[in-house]
């Protein structure tokens, strides 16, 4: 479950359009990673943060990839 809302945010982050903006989702969730290790009372799987980090960088590339076929689509459509 972990990895699938990172790739939705890593999309959500894609859709921005803006560097700092997915710059900002990436800082938010090392941020959130250490809140919960603060405040929890008890041990912290970094294999969570591992897999929110690929999942992430997953649903960036599964943005531009979308973005890469559309374009090849629409360019198919018009040339002929």
């Amino acid at each position: 479950m972990i990895i699938l809302t990172a790739a939705a945010l890593g999309i959500s982050a894609g859709l921005m359009r803006s560097a700092a903006g997915i710059a900002l989702v990436a800082a938010l969730i090392g941020m959130s990673f250490t809140l919960a290790t603060i405040t929890s009372p008890g041990p912290v799987s970094l294999l969570a943060l591992v897999y929110a980090i690929l999942g992430y960088n997953g649903g960036l590339i599964l943005f531009v990839l979308g973005l890469y076929a559309s374009d090849r689509l629409q360019a198919v459509r018009t040339s002929h």
